[in-house]
């Protein structure tokens, strides 16, 4: 009984990160999300469940990469939105989704906004 309320105490779920992660996951499969986290696969479902905490590290990245692909979204169906995040960007000079894990939503963003600009150019 007293691992259930602790695994109920560590749940993600009710909160906003949570609500994000349980998003993602839904949207892009557990693995997926993973990879594009670069967690061990088995790292989301954990913290899904309450099995494990998310770090101050992995929460921010799970909010940048929510916050990505919700921009990505409004500009490609979601096969070409991942394609986008995981290929070569001439903006960033890298992958975007390398440069969200290594500095963060600011640069992906900004190339997001320039894409969006050729787009309607």
């Amino acid at each position: 009984m007293g691992t259930t309320r602790k695994k109920a105490s560590l749940s993600a779920t009710g909160t906003p990160v949570g609500q994000k992660l349980h998003r993602l996951i839904s949207d892009f499969g557990n693995n997926r999300v993973a990879s594009l986290l670069g967690v061990s696969p088995s790292q989301p479902s954990r913290w899904q469940k309450g099995e494990e905490r998310i770090s101050a590290e992995n929460q921010r990245g799970l909010l940048d990469l929510d916050y990505v692909m919700a921009r990505l979204l409004q500009l490609f169906p979601q096969e070409q939105a991942e394609i986008w995040l995981t290929s070569h960007n001439p903006h960033l000079g890298a992958r975007p989704v390398d440069v969200l894990r290594l500095r963060g939503a600011a640069g992906v963003v900004q190339a997001i906004d320039a894409e969006a600009q050729d787009a309607y150019a």
